[in-house]
């Protein structure tokens, strides 16, 4: 659920440049993998500008006026991403301070931002730090107005006994589909989920554990990090569920013809691997989906 952001969170007078900034973008023309990379968010009130720069080169520069959606999201994932990934691979010593890191949920929030670029439209995703996100977000209300919003669900997700899903011991034969690249379509008499499991590290993306969705019953979407499903539903009440060694999600009522996105995200930890289920936005959940591979899976 979007709501509109009030004029008591602007903070007009912050103007200064906003460093460890992180902009989430395709790895190259040719690979749709994405990838971080820091940098300086500035908003240009006498240019009426806002612009991203870092070392890379990877940067835009887009009138205030030209900017025609911002949604703000509280992000679910791990401390340190990719860094406690690198711990943990670095004997007991980096398991423990790997533990450490991923044990912390960071609240940091997504930043999207829609813009009009002569005939066509430009999205762009960022990542903005905790302790600049209240200052973000003001600036961003008090020069975008209605154009912006926070979005936000009722459902969260919940630690629940994998061995008490009915299908938890089924198998399935999945395979990363790098060419083909199918959207998905609203279908009048089923509700559409779509799923998307980021990889901590674009390196990984396609590669690891299968992440099932449940759906009451049965899978209904398998995943690896780095790739997409989706499914269609009956409508009706579900509880949906991601899976690996532990087991996260919740409850939801489900419509037909209506879609709903979310993602199996990922933490690591002293115990290992673990997933949870987080309903978000189209925005977010698009964007991931266009930076990933199609897991193309069946029963075996």
């Amino acid at each position: 659920m979007a709501f509109l952001l009030s004029g008591a969170l602007c903070l007009a007078d912050e103007t200064a440049p906003f460093a460890h900034i992180k902009i989430h973008r395709h790895k190259s023309p040719q690979n749709r993998v994405l990838v971080d990379k820091t940098g300086t968010l500035t908003f240009d009130d006498a240019g009426r500008k806002l612009a991203f720069e870092d070392i890379w080169g990877d940067n835009f520069d887009v009138s205030y006026d030209d900017v025609t959606k911002v949604v703000f999201e509280v992000t679910t994932h791990m401390r340190g991403g990719a860094v406690a990934e690198v711990l943990s691979h670095a004997g007991i010593a980096g398991l423990t301070a790997a533990g450490a890191i991923a044990s912390q949920h960071v609240r940091d929030h997504w930043f999207y931002l829609e813009y009009k670029n002569g005939d066509r439209n430009e999205r762009v995703l960022l990542t903005i730090p905790k302790d600049s996100s209240d200052a973000v977000i003001g600036k961003a209300t008090a020069v975008f107005g209605s154009r912006a919003a926070l979005t936000a669900f009722k459902e969260k997700g919940e630690e629940t006994n994998p061995d008490k899903l009915p299908d938890f011991k089924s198998k399935h034969k999945l395979k990363i589909d790098k060419k083909n690249h199918p959207l998905p379509e609203l279908k009048p008499d089923k509700a559409l989920v779509v799923v998307v499991c980021p990889p901590l590290a674009a390196r990984d993306a396609g590669h690891g554990y299968q992440y099932k969705l449940h759906a009451n019953d049965r899978v209904v979407a398998v995943n690896r990090p780095g790739t997409y499903s989706f499914a269609y539903l009956d409508p009706g009440k579900y509880r949906l569920v991601s899976q690996l060694d532990n087991a996260n999600g919740f409850a939801i009522e489900l419509e037909a013809g209506r879609p709903y996105y979310f993602l199996q995200n990922t933490f690591e930890g002293y115990d290992g691997v673990a997933t949870t289920l987080s309903r978000n936005s189209p925005e977010l959940v698009m964007y991931e989906l266009d930076g990933s591979y199609f897991a193309d899976w069946k029963r075996k």
